[in-house]
């Protein structure tokens, strides 16, 4: 079956990107030291494989476009990547 096309918003998803994420003051992130985010370390990250994903409007920052568009082919897989792994450290603290 082929969508025909981009499905309406629930009232719960309206409300969602409706109240952007904020962090509270009890929710600590791990600072990592910064050579632990060098270009070596991401350069070599084993991409998800390959699945069938869903087309969306996202906008970003610039500078976050660029930032990714500078490290060649690709950047929306790594965009995903690194909001792939958000998403896994929030479930594991239970957050999702």
């Amino acid at each position: 079956m082929v969508d025909d096309g981009p499905k309406r918003l629930s009232i719960a998803e309206k409300r969602a990107l409706a109240n952007p994420l904020v962090l509270k003051t009890n929710d600590r992130i791990e600072e990592l030291p910064v050579e632990a985010l060098s270009s070596e370390d991401w350069a070599n990250v084993d991409l998800p494989e390959q699945t069938r994903k869903k087309l969306i409007s996202l906008r970003v920052d610039p500078e976050v476009l660029e930032f990714f568009k500078a490290q060649g082919p690709g950047y929306q897989t790594r965009m995903n990547a690194v909001l792939t792994a958000y998403m896994q450290v929030k479930k594991e603290m239970g957050q999702a």
